[in-house]
């Protein structure tokens, strides 16, 4: 049965949903962004590389355990991580103690306007809602010429053998990891033109997370936003995946889009 044949499962407060999900896998996504690899590269070191050398200054929208600011640090260079979620930011302060983060909703940034020339986030336009509001922030902080990038996943970009492994992985927990903002190529564009802001990149990129055993493949569940899938079916996933690393590597693809845009 295709992955597409199954359906996730929208929490109906999903703003919760992300508060607890945050709180119970401090680090978990970051976890298996560390491991996805193109080209030797992770999905943080492509986003990394949008922002010029010359920067001072670089806002990191729901930040995390602050893996992004950490590829964009430099001398020189200050990195403002925002998240929403105490326990991320507590990580990121440990795993980085120089670093400078705040806590605060991206949807209401308590910075002035037009003071940052560039702003990043990973995985930010894929979970906060509404998108419109957070596009609206991002382009009233940003400083005329600046630079927005961002990623996010791409599962439209899937290629025909890439269905396998995550049909198989939908089909044992009958749902599919649940993100709110799927877009299609051209929203993002018209969404950030209307504010004014000029799409300069809208490119695709296949990583590669690798499962050699049940460890591996408790870790990609654990970074997985499965609201209403229960325990049972998320440990029948696990067991699926590690009997199938028990007999060869299992690779597991994730496509990613990253957007650039200039003011």
């Amino acid at each position: 049965m295709g992955i597409i044949s199954w359906r996730s499962r929208e929490p109906a407060d999903w703003h919760g949903y992300l508060t607890q999900f945050h709180r119970d896998h401090v680090g978990a996504i970051e976890e298996i962004l560390q491991r996805c690899m193109s080209g030797g590269r992770t999905p943080y070191s492509w986003l990394a590389r949008a922002v010029a050398e010359s920067c001072t200054t670089v806002l990191d929208i729901a930040c995390g355990t602050g893996a992004v600011g950490r590829e964009l640090t430099r001398p020189g260079r200050t990195v403002l991580g925002v998240d929403m979620s105490g326990h991320e930011l507590a990580e990121a302060q440990r795993r980085n103690p120089d670093g400078v983060f705040l806590r605060a909703d991206a949807r209401r940034l308590p910075l002035a306007d037009n003071s940052m020339p560039a702003v990043v986030s990973s995985f930010g336009f894929a979970v906060v809602r509404p998108m419109p509001v957070l596009a609206r922030e991002v382009e009233r902080v940003l400083a005329p010429g600046g630079i927005v990038a961002i990623i996010s996943p791409a599962l439209h970009s899937l290629r025909p053998h890439d269905i396998p492994a995550i049909s198989k992985l939908a089909g044992a927990l009958h749902s599919r990891p649940y993100l709110p903002h799927q877009q299609p190529r051209g929203v993002l564009t018209g969404l950030f033109a209307a504010r004014g802001i000029r799409k300069v990149e809208d490119a695709r990129e296949r990583y590669t997370y690798t499962i050699n055993d049940r460890e591996d493949a408790e870790r990609l569940l654990e970074a997985m936003y499965l609201p209403g899938v229960a325990a049972a079916r998320i440990g029948t996933a696990v067991d699926s995946l590690a009997r199938s690393a028990a007999r060869r590597p299992v690779e597991v693809t994730i496509p990613m889009r990253r957007f650039v845009g200039i003011k």
